[in-house]
């Protein structure tokens, strides 16, 4: 007879994580007529939490999430369910179709063994080659959730091309160095990713124009793209060191492409032209995914199995969701907001030196990020704008510019949707990713920002 599959056994997290959960339902149950600042608090405390720890599932966390908003009614359904309405969740759908498509077609595999010849001789080499991949494709796909879900299929190949076997942290550090070159280094160019383009509409919408492309570029890749992204080559080859790559040549197949592959390559170049070219056709990114996801989905396509739902996890679908939902509920119970004026009524900005300034106000958005994610930072703190111009002395570009500054500097993977996407569809560790993290955000700090301010003054920002 089979042995009986071994049941999981709680630990002491999770009773921990439960004894909290529960706490947060009786106090939310138990006090409805508190102040709804109160109430989204106590949930997106809890759920931050959760979420930093890791100590649940991120899918289970996000699904407590909508569980207590709505059980308590701590906001309207608007709001607790924003996530599913958000493009950048149905981004994420499309791009677990079209992962499973590259993966089933064979694609990935084929374009892997293209760029595998370029990356063997040596780790250091093909670590910092899937960086550089990763940072390039910036400049050509606006959306970086569509990069990520774009290369993780095509990084894990390319690990197994090389030789690096299931938990070899050369592998690990081979498709997370990739990730994050093509997430990290590139929110120093405009359309690259949400955070940019929430904090170019808030800024025309508050000062009447948004920054332009080369000014941005200017202002913040010599420093937060360039330097950022040798920082990042060299914390990963400190944190996940490895052995040359040993290739099985013999198991190549030919770089031909089947009938399969080459309709898929032509439908995702097609992808990756309009993906390009959003600013004019004005067509988000999300539904031009959408639109590759159908045809793949598409029965008689080829492109995927004959049941394709069957074999996709829906995880990251639903944290995204979650994660999306709480910004939307931090940002309209006014939490976000209350807690941004809080820390700057304790911020002495009008007696600051410009370097003084410039750090509060970076800090400011990076430790706002925390509660509000990545995209909710300029949507609080630039119009506040103006007003930090007046306290400061600066231009109100110039304040708003910081937050750029803050928002790069990650310092847990919850705050990022797409990084936490790439990392659960390539199954890499949160903890793993999480420590790289601190690690490249306080060093970034440590470094990177005070060049950062003397290249803001020598631009003539400050």
């Amino acid at each position: 007879m089979p042995a009986a599959a071994a049941k999981p056994i709680p630990t002491p997290r999770h009773w921990i994580s439960l004894v909290a959960v529960v706490g947060v339902t009786l106090f939310l149950l138990g006090m409805p007529a508190a102040p709804v600042m109160v109430r989204a608090g106590a949930v997106i405390g809890l759920c931050i939490g959760l979420w930093a720890t890791g100590w649940l599932p991120q899918w289970l966390t996000a699904l407590i999430f909508f569980t207590l908003c709505t059980l308590a009614g701590v906001a309207p359904a608007e709001t607790v369910f924003a996530g599913f309405g958000s493009a950048a969740t149905w981004l994420v759908f499309a791009g677990l179709i079209i992962g499973a498509a590259i993966q089933y077609t064979g694609l990935g595999a084929t374009l892997a063994q293209g760029v595998g010849p370029w990356l063997e001789g040596s780790y250091r080499r093909a670590l910092i080659g899937v960086i550089l991949l990763g940072l390039a494709m910036a400049f050509f796909m606006p959306s970086g959730m569509g990069r990520i879900l774009l290369m993780v299929p095509i990084l894990t190949t390319l690990a197994d091309h090389l030789g690096y076997g299931q938990g070899e942290r050369a592998r690990t550090g081979l498709i997370l160095g990739g990730i994050m070159g093509t997430f990290l280094p590139t929110y120093a160019i405009l359309p690259a990713n949400v955070p940019n383009n929430v904090l170019m509409g808030a800024a025309e919408a508050v000062l009447g124009t948004p920054p332009t492309y080369s000014d941005y570029l200017l202002l913040h890749f010599p420093v937060l793209g360039l330097l950022k992204t040798l920082l990042l080559i060299g914390v990963m080859l400190w944190l996940f060191p490895g052995q040359a790559p040993a290739p099985a040549r013999e198991q190549m197949p030919s770089l031909s492409l089947a009938t399969p592959e080459r309709w898929l390559a032509a439908l995702l170049s097609v992808a990756v032209l309009l993906w390009m070219t959003d600013a004019w056709h004005g067509i988000s990114p999300a539904w031009i995914g959408m639109g590759v996801a159908l045809v793949c989905l598409f029965p008689g396509s080829r492109l995927m199995a004959e049941k394709p739902l069957q074999s996709i996890s829906f995880d990251s679908f639903i944290y995204v969701a979650g994660i999306v939902s709480l910004g939307a509920l931090a940002y309209q119970s006014g939490l976000g907001t209350l807690v941004a004026g809080e820390l700057l009524s304790v911020l002495p900005l009008r007696d600051a030196s410009d370097a003084a300034a410039f750090g509060m106000l970076s800090a400011l958005a990076m430790l706002l990020g925390t509660l509000v994610t990545l995209p909710g930072i300029p949507a609080i703190l630039t119009p506040m704008a103006p007003g930090l111009a007046e306290m400061t002395g600066w231009s109100p570009e110039a304040v708003y510019m910081t937050q750029v500054v803050g928002f790069s500097t990650v310092l847990l993977p919850y705050q990022a949707p797409p990084l936490i996407v790439g990392i659960l569809a390539a199954r890499i560790s949160l903890r793993e990713t999480a420590r790289l993290c601190l690690v490249t955000a306080l060093l970034s700090v440590v470094l990177l920002w005070p060049l950062d301010y003397l290249w803001w003054q020598w631009l003539g920002w400050l």
